[in-house]
């Protein structure tokens, strides 16, 4: 394996883009004897000529194109690697994931993150949606620094800290055409059971799997996400329960009907920014305890669930 020099690398650059070692030399400070020096021993490294001269002008040989267009990579490479440890020696944070449900709408995050861009603009940030428990899951078993948009319904154990984001109300919603649309209210789960249920899959990979707002015995259509679900209740293939912040638009334009339901939550659902309980100041962390403070500010307002 050949051990290329970044030094090196960077003469030769500079001499492709002088076609010239003296100019190149007056670029770099350097003496025009010690970059032919450089470009002998790469040229001897490589096996290949790099340059032939045309009239007092050096062409790239069809090697030295190929070897011009690495180096720019490697160059690039190192600089951004050397920007981002100089960034992370001065307390820059190395990543940042965030386990983020469904329910919240991904334009309220990217919205967030637009905002704090330039903070973090060297810090690697890991962004999962998930369902139900998953958000939960992900924090305890630490595969994310911040659940944002869970319950306390069933929390796991541990020392965990919460801030309430706000609440969120459940309609109980179908497709206009669908044969539930015209029964009297309130519906029962007897008169509802012999319909099909779309139901959003629990990403939770270790902690115990919940469903929400169907029926025991009831058929279902599983399917990845709130978004998926709320296509496929359009689309008149079942019904369900579903965030009124996210179907506002289509309850607006007669696209879903909703409709009272004995089965369905009386009460608005709280849901909660949750952390681990370590002060992400003494840990070291001060981009991450910035970023709670952003979510935490913008919870003062409806932001996340409108």
């Amino acid at each position: 394996m050949i051990n290329l020099d970044l030094t090196q690398l960077r003469s030769f650059v500079t001499i492709a883009e002088s076609r010239s070692l003296n100019q190149a030399a007056r670029k770099l400070n350097r003496t025009a004897s010690t970059l032919s020096y450089q470009l002998a021993e790469l040229e001897k490294d490589l096996g290949h000529k790099l340059f032939t001269r045309l009239g007092r002008h050096l062409e790239l040989t069809p090697f030295g194109a190929i070897v011009l267009e690495e180096a720019e990579t490697l160059i690039g490479v190192a600089q951004a690697g050397a920007e981002r440890l100089t960034y992370l020696s001065q307390g820059g944070e190395h990543r940042i994931r965030l386990a983020i449900s469904d329910l919240i709408a991904p334009e309220r995050i990217v919205e967030l993150l637009t905002t704090t861009s330039e903070r973090y603009r060297l810090t690697e940030i890991i962004w999962s949606t998930e369902v139900l428990m998953g958000a939960w899951d992900a924090l305890a078993s630490r595969r994310a620094d911040l659940a944002i948009g869970v319950t306390t319904q069933a929390s796991p154990p541990g020392d965990y800290r919460l801030h309430l984001l706000g609440t969120a109300e459940f309609l109980f919603v179908m497709s206009p055409d669908h044969p539930l649309a015209q029964e009297p209210e309130p519906l029962t789960p007897n008169v509802v059971r012999p319909y099909r249920a779309v139901a959003a899959t629990d990403s939770s990979r270790g902690l115990p799997t919940r469903s929400f707002g169907t029926l025991p015995g009831q058929l279902l259509l599983r399917v990845p996400n709130q978004h998926v679900k709320r296509l496929a209740i359009l689309a008149g293939l079942g019904i369900g329960h579903l965030p009124r912040h996210l179907i506002q638009t289509d309850l607006a334009q007669g696209l879903l009907v909703t409709r009272r339901a004995t089965h369905s939550p009386q009460e608005p659902t709280e849901f909660y920014m949750a952390f681990r309980a370590e002060d992400p100041l003494k840990t070291g962390r001060p981009a991450l305890f910035a970023l709670i403070h952003e979510i935490i500010e913008r919870s003062r307002t409806r932001f996340w669930f409108t």
